[in-house]
């Protein structure tokens, strides 16, 4: 039996761990559209999302911070400005103080919206229409929808105030005045403006700065870009393209701004100083030389004595340090008045009072850290409420700075009174040494004296001012614009990216989708996959091609399709019975399978149509009574058959009937019985058989199946040939379990295996017999179609 496959029992599996490309090529071949679907639904996905996804640009710019100070390098002394912190200029930009400013400067007072069927648009410099706006009466409106609604009569507002729908007209370059607001109406393009009507909702909103600023100071973004080189990156990010590169661009022109005005500010605020101090000295300076003039006038003598002059010298001295001490004592005075003021700017301009005095390493960095704090609360003002921790926090360490400053002035106050009187105590005494002295030199030398102090302090107010204004000239911002608000990016959504992304994802899906079918695969695909799995005792007959009919029953096609590939395997098939089959007698072949559809009707109908074409004598019995198909296979009437034989009540001489082929007969099962088992064991069937054998060459029974009935087991024991069809890509693999047992319990003495169904390639044309190419006229006319020759 060389034509026979004899192998050794595998584990039969429900899972595919190995690769077979026979099965992949399967898997592929069924489901590739559910690949397909998967990467048309993900695209399809990345497209909707993409389209009903507001897009987000962003707009960047690159300033340079620069601070020169000419006079300190040519002079050779500290400037009075404040040093630059990149820092806190980073700060500054992303304030809200500085941003409110900002939407101030765009006149952002009113926001215009396009609302689509999915997406709301703002329309920032795009609106067709535009308001000027004057008044806001009802502050309930704010950040309220209000929509333009045409009407019959023309334009409506309508909106929601007071819990009541309002409808108010409008018309172009009209005043609008009514207990909500006041403004004028204006439309910028009127095609445009009933184009964008028709086709979405327009609206408008009242926005109020500070709120408007709390939603849009987290698209600001601001960080240091090069620190040794002080530079500075702002973006802006926004759903409108337009609003995105405006924003980077107004804030850094109102940060530029901002910071000139301040600094200008501060330098006007100092040099007033100096300059009122200044006038007061003079007028103290003119009315000591008009004193002494008169005085020289008056008495003739414009030359003190000369015997006192040593002692005269002291006392001046003495005097110096009296009006040093009361100037120090004044300007004390004044520190304390400005400190406990607690103005920012005020405790700004005593810095530069304190430059040159004795106490100036000792308050100036005290001042300068008030002045820090009083900054910070400043700016957290605009961005906590008075109950915010942080904000008390501040404030308690500018009451706790201004008290160390005032105990320090304090101290510096008491030093400077003891040490006044201490020096008055010796003028005091060296004044009772001049006593005798002629009053009119006393009261020369005195004016002269209060003249040259007047003069000294003169002479250092002149000094101070000329230092400052050369430092304030030589001093300069050069603020750099590196990069200009760049043209709006759309950073997100990235559509090549979406797009992308979607398609491997999907792609993957529909990979481990066929792979999860791939492993679960668990039908038998081709014949080599069938010799791996049935017993070692079980002989393979050949295998029967997948074959498309008009009918949706079982046919007897190798009558019709003589040189087809179908004839030709069940000529190979009948070749490899007939090293199975006694030729010298009647021989009973019985088919059957695990489950219903395997095709054993069909390979019934056409094995006895390819014996019937070799000059056999042939008939098939339907015994499959439960759900019998032999008559509809041979289109013929299911009366008359097995089961009333089988039962006494009918001859089978009554019962046979031909078929369109001259020596095929066939007999149906006829009415179905409630007891088919009992039928088929009976007894009735040997006696059936044994008087069919004197007659015919050929017996063909359709055994129902029996991986779900017993009822063929032992037809199928005493047959001559039992035949087990398998379907390909249908019969589970786990069925073959039933072949295991039927020949490891002896049930069925020799069992042979037919492949039914099975999707022929090429090389297997030629399959074992040594012929090739053979088509059916079906076959001929779907090789000559394109689509068809693609596909295969």
């Amino acid at each position: 039996m060389n034509n026979f496959h004899i192998n050794n029992e595998n584990a039969i599996s429900s899972l595919n761990k190995d690769i077979d490309i026979d099965i992949l090529k399967t898997v592929f071949k069924k489901n590739w559209i559910w690949l397909l679907l998967c990467v048309i639904i993900g695209v399809s996905i990345a497209f909707v999302y993409l389209r009903y996804t507001k897009p987000i640009y962003e707009s960047r710019a690159i300033i340079q911070r620069s601070l020169k100070d000419e006079g300190q390098r040519i002079l050779e002394f500290k400037d009075f400005n404040t040093e630059n912190n990149l820092s806190a200029d980073v700060e500054l930009l992303r304030s809200p103080f500085l941003m409110e400013k900002v939407l101030m400067n765009l006149n952002l007072k009113i926001s215009y919206f396009s609302e689509g069927e999915v997406l709301i648009e703002e329309k920032f410099k795009q609106s067709p229409y535009h308001l000027i706006f004057y008044e806001l009466k009802d502050s309930s409106l704010i950040n309220v929808p209000i929509y333009l609604k045409d009407g019959q009569d023309g334009l409506y507002l309508v909106f929601n105030a007071n819990q009541k729908k309002n409808e108010i007209p409008v018309a172009h370059d009209q005043l609008v005045d009514n207990e909500y607001f006041k403004f004028v109406f204006k439309i910028n393009n009127e095609k445009v403006f009933k184009a964008d009507l028709e086709k979405d909702d327009l609206f408008f909103k009242i926005n109020n700065y500070k709120t408007l600023t709390n939603v849009l100071i987290h698209s600001l973004i601001v960080n240091i870009e090069n620190a040794d080189a002080n530079t500075i990156k702002v973006s802006f990010r926004s759903n409108n393209n337009v609003l995105a590169q405006d924003m980077v661009r107004e804030v850094v022109e109102t940060f530029f701004t901002y910071d000139l005005e301040k600094k200008s500010k501060s330098s006007e605020s100092i040099l007033s100083f100096i300059d009122e101090q200044l006038d007061t000295v003079y007028n103290s300076l003119k009315f000591s030389e008009n004193s002494i003039q008169s005085f020289t006038n008056i008495s003739k003598n414009n030359n003190p004595a000369l015997y006192k002059e040593n002692l005269l010298d002291q006392i001046d001295q003495l005097r110096t340090e009296v009006l040093q001490a009361d100037l120090e004592y004044d300007l004390i005075l004044g520190l304390v008045e400005g400190i406990n003021s607690k103005n920012r700017v005020s405790i700004y301009n005593l810095i530069p009072t304190l430059a040159g005095t004795r106490f100036q390493p000792l308050l100036e960095g005290q001042i300068e850290k008030l002045y820090r704090l009083l900054e910070d609360q400043e700016d957290a003002s605009y961005r906590m409420t008075m109950e915010n921790d942080g904000l008390k926090n501040l404030e308690s360490n500018i009451i706790n700075q201004t008290e160390t400053i005032n105990r320090t002035l304090k101290a510096i106050k008491n030093q400077v009174k003891t040490r006044k009187d201490a020096v008055n105590k010796r003028v005091a005494n060296l004044e009772l040494k001049l006593y005798g002295v002629p009053q009119k030199e006393m009261q020369l030398a005195g004016l002269k004296r209060k003249f040259d102090l007047n003069e000294k302090y003169y002479s250092l107010l002149i000094e101070k001012r000329t230092q400052y204004q050369i430092s304030k000239a030589g001093y300069t911002i050069d603020n750099n614009i590196l990069q200009e608000a760049s043209a709006p990016v759309l950073i997100s959504p990235n559509p090549k990216m979406i797009y992308m992304a979607a398609f491997v994802l999907s792609l993957l899906i529909g990979i481990v989708y066929l792979g999860i079918k791939y492993i679960t695969f668990n039908v038998i695909n081709n014949e080599k996959e069938l010799r791996k799995l049935i017993p070692s005792r079980v002989g393979f007959l050949g295998l029967v091609p997948k074959t498309k009919t008009t009918s949706n029953n079982s046919m007897l096609l190798v009558n019709h399709q003589p040189k087809s590939v179908l004839t030709e395997n069940y000529r190979h098939i009948r070749s490899n019975l007939q090293f199975i089959l006694d030729s010298e007698k009647s021989n009973v072949i019985a088919i059957s399978s695990s489950i219903s559809g395997e095709g054993k009707t069909f390979v019934s109908l056409n094995l006895a149509g390819i014996f019937t074409l070799a000059n056999k004598k042939v008939m098939v019995l339907d015994l499959d009574m439960r759900k019998p198909k032999i008559h509809l296979g041979f289109n013929a009437k299911n009366e008359g058959g097995m089961s009333g034989i089988l039962a006494g009540t009918l001859e089978w001489q009554n019962c046979i009937k031909n078929s369109e082929l001259e020596n095929l007969d066939f007999i149906t099962a006829g009415n179905i019985p409630p007891n088919p088992s009992e039928l088929i064991l009976n007894g009735r069937l040997d006696t059936l058989l044994s008087e069919l054998k004197q007659i015919y060459d050929i017996i063909i029974i359709d055994n129902p199946p029996i991986g779900i009935v017993s009822d063929g087991v032992n037809v199928m024991n005493n047959s001559d040939c039992p035949i087990y069809i398998v379907r390909a890509n249908y019969t589970k693999r786990v069925l073959m379990q039933q072949l295991s047992k039927l020949i490891g319990d002896d049930t069925v003495r020799d069992l042979y295996v037919i492949l039914n169904d099975v999707e022929m390639t090429k090389s297997q044309y030629g399959y074992g017999y040594g012929y090739g190419g053979y088509y059916s006229d079906e076959d001929s006319s779907k090789k000559n179609k394109k689509w068809f020759q693609i596909w295969k």
